[in-house]
């Protein structure tokens, strides 16, 4: 039988199929799969019961796709409380808003996050980790070490981590880097980040406006990290992400780096390369990657941008 045949089989609800089918085929790692499946299950018990269904219906000798179907399963075994903590993250902080007054949008994810942070410190930034340390500190592990290939990181280099939310990259890159400076809308999250960074002398934490990166001097950073910050930005309206972008260049040094993990959360990554490319060329970048998925643990977007030297 088919893998497909095994999910229908399975009587798998079609709103579930899609992630399912990209996770055992190997285009969607098993985080990511879980998190669509998990905010499309009709609960926990249900998922559990979809993936024991589907563990007994498929071939002996779909060998890979039973190896990934076993990583799911096991992944959801450990984390009881998925469901209930992504639904929880998710009541807060809406991802189909549409765009509405700027400030007002800020505002409101500002309270949104204030709020999520205090369901799930890690679910809130990041619905992959379920909640879990272990598991957001190698997502966030692995997108450094990408960083850190790539020339975005070293000692004598200044970082601006854009949305630091609880301050997870900070964390990570304080040791690698000459300063960190982070920023994020939200009250809660920056006193979180504080608490998390505490000791480490070369992080500085701000809260910012959300409207643009004032207070940052012409040419202090090297690099800026927007690690799914943009789509907040993108569900603020156009005017706020080509301010973004343009603030961007404005602070980076010639040749500095931008690093936009996750554009928006439309589901079109075509409709992101194209507005990115379009952002990129008017406002003085050129673009180094345009949407690749640079991670295993992460089904993130990559948009890598230099700015003009």
């Amino acid at each position: 039988m088919t893998v497909d045949g095994a999910i229908e089989a399975a009587a798998c609800p079609g709103a579930l199929r899609p992630a399912l089918q990209s996770c055992l085929s190997g285009d969607l790692p098993a985080a990511s799969a879980l998190v669509q499946l998990l905010i499309r299950a009709e609960s926990g018990q249900a998922l559990t019961t979809l993936l024991d269904t589907l563990d007994a219906v498929i071939a002996a000798d779909q060998i890979a796709p039973r190896r990934r179907l076993q990583a799911l399963r096991r992944m959801h075994a450990e984390h009881p409380a998925a469901w209930a903590t992504v639904h929880a993250v998710l009541h807060e902080v809406r991802h189909d808003a549409t765009a509405r007054d700027e400030a007002a949008t800020v505002k409101a994810f500002a309270e949104a996050f204030d709020r999520a942070a205090v369901v799930s410190p890690e679910a809130s930034v990041a619905l992959h980790s379920f909640g879990d340390p272990g598991r957001l500190a190698l997502a966030t592990e692995e997108v450094v070490r990408r960083m850190d290939e790539w020339g975005l990181l070293g000692r004598d280099r200044t970082v601006l981590d854009l949305g630091c939310g609880i301050g997870r990259f900070a964390v990570a890159l304080a040791g690698r880097v000459r300063r960190v400076l982070g920023l994020d809308i939200s009250a809660r999250m920056v006193v979180e980040a504080q608490r998390r960074c505490a000791g480490l002398a070369n992080v500085e934490l701000r809260r910012t406006s959300g409207r643009d990166l004032a207070g940052i001097a012409n040419g202090a950073i090297d690099t800026i990290l927007a690690a799914d910050s943009f789509p907040y930005l993108v569900l603020g309206g156009p005017a706020l992400v080509r301010r973004h972008v343009e603030e961007a260049a404005r602070v980076l040094k010639p040749d500095g780096q931008l690093l936009i993990l996750n554009y928006s959360y439309r589901g079109d990554a075509a409709a992101d390369r194209r507005e990115l490319a379009d952002l990129a060329a008017v406002s003085g970048f050129r673009l180094r990657q345009a949407g690749t998925r640079p991670f295993a643990l992460w089904d993130g977007l990559a948009f890598h941008l230099v700015r003009n030297g």
